[in-house]
């Protein structure tokens, strides 16, 4: 009798854990999905600001304002540039467990008269140096970044393919012919 009872713990346990086995195999896809940010995959776009929420899902209509001039972030190899706020904004990066770790980032100071370029510098310098968690996703074939940080704070920037780069370009070039 007694080995009977001891084994009843060990009967509940066992009951008790399917439900949480079942728990991670439905949620053992999504990490698998999931997308591994790189210098390289940032550096393809330049990624310009599509939307903006605070911690409480109202919109960041400061960051929003001049729909002409999207704040647009930049990557290169190890830096990271901010236009299209009141000044220039540049630091160098990295991609720590999912983070963007900034250094302290550096900014020209002028003075603006329009109160919406003012608040892109604030917030976007915020965000930046709060170690940010980097979502890369879609929409169709756009791609999207999203920075959400602490505060809850949520802005999604949207690809747009730069210039200088092309499908399938990890960075390496072939030897040029004379």
């Amino acid at each position: 009798m007694k080995a009977l009872l001891m084994l009843l713990p060990l009967t509940l346990a066992s009951c008790m854990a399917g439900p949480d086995a079942a728990t991670r195999a439905a949620t053992a896809p999504q990490a698998d999905a999931a997308v591994t940010i790189s210098s390289t995959t940032l550096s393809r776009q330049h990624w310009q600001l599509r939307d903006a929420v605070d911690g409480s899902n109202r919109r960041l209509d400061a960051l929003l304002g001049l729909p002409d001039k999207p704040l647009q972030l930049d990557f290169s190899a190890d830096r990271i540039s901010v236009s299209n706020a009141c000044n220039r904004i540049s630091g160098s990066y990295r991609i720590v467990e999912g983070h963007l770790v900034t250094t302290q980032l550096l900014q020209t100071r002028m003075a603006c008269a329009d109160p919406t370029l003012t608040q892109r510098d604030t917030t976007i310098t915020t965000v930046l140096q709060g170690g940010p968690t980097l979502i890369l996703s879609s929409a169709g074939h756009t791609p999207l970044l999203t920075l959400a940080d602490a505060n809850g704070r949520t802005l999604t920037f949207a690809g747009v393919p730069a210039a200088d780069a092309h499908p399938g370009d990890d960075g390496d070039t072939a030897p040029q012919q004379p």
